[in-house]
């Protein structure tokens, strides 16, 4: 699948200057190659990007006072692997040192709170993929997706006690009860295609079987129509702009599109 994805951000600068991080790049990987990429900003600033510990590659840019814009467009082939019918446990001594970080509770997603109540809800089966695929079916059977029901504080545990939420809170409530079953989890931001109303989109991957697989918790985007900008613990490695200054800003625009193949000629 190739998608069309890109962002713009308006901002009006009111300190002297203003520091800005941006992460909002899609990022590479083996599943997931870029085709064509721009970045603009108005007016002209000298950016430097970086890759952060969990790989996301990100911008940072100082902005003079007034109006500061930016632009980003990409072309990105996906192709997600296919999670198999049945994975057996991983042993969690023998997981990867970087995989390892994943299973231990962080700001958003406390896994540690929900160690007995996730195996009497999910622990029926020894199946890992099963597990992970249940957790998603009861998050769309018992949670209601409600946006501004919760804000950028709000973990999985009071998603867990309200039963609402948006995909940032479905992703850290999922999160949480794979860390607890012992399934590696991390959180995922990124540009999803058929979204309505059309935003980025948070989601989560789970360690099965010696790979990462991704998992939409809100059950409306298919694994290769989204195209992943961050990874972290939660969503605190994936802050999508980070600012110091004083700053207004505009809502955010957010474009997603498949590219369809060109049809095919007829023989003449």
């Amino acid at each position: 699948m190739i998608l069309s994805v890109g962002c713009a951000l308006d901002y009006q600068v009111l300190s002297p200057t203003a520091h800005f991080t941006f992460n909002v790049l899609a990022n590479t990987d083996a599943h997931q190659r870029l085709l064509d990429e721009s970045l603009t900003f108005t007016p002209e600033v000298v950016p430097e990007k970086v890759s952060t510990s969990k790989g996301n590659r990100v911008v940072r840019a100082e902005a003079p006072a007034g109006p500061f814009e930016v632009r980003y467009a990409a072309e990105v082939e996906v192709t997600r692997p296919v999670l198999p019918a049945e994975v057996k446990a991983d042993n969690p001594g023998r997981l990867p040192l970087t995989v390892l970080t994943y299973l231990l509770p962080s700001r958003y997603c406390e896994s540690d709170r929900f160690a007995q109540l996730a195996w009497e809800l999910f622990g029926q089966t020894e199946n890992r993929a099963e597990q992970v695929r249940e957790i998603c079916r009861w998050l769309d059977a018992n949670l209601t997706y409600a946006i501004g029901s919760t804000d950028g504080r709000t973990s999985a545990w009071e998603v867990w006690q309200g039963r609402k939420g948006v995909c940032r809170d479905y992703s850290h409530l999922a999160i949480a009860f794979c860390r607890a079953l012992n399934i590696p989890a991390r959180y995922i931001g990124g540009y999803a295609a058929g979204l309505d109303p059309m935003n980025f989109h948070a989601c989560f991957e789970a360690y099965l079987g010696g790979q990462w697989y991704l998992f939409d918790p809100t059950d409306q985007i298919p694994p290769d129509e989204i195209v992943i900008i961050a990874r972290g613990r939660d969503a605190t490695n994936a802050a999508l702009t980070t600012i110091f200054g004083k700053v207004q800003m505009t809502p955010v625009r957010v474009t997603t599109a498949k590219i369809l193949p060109p049809p095919a000629q007829a023989a003449g």
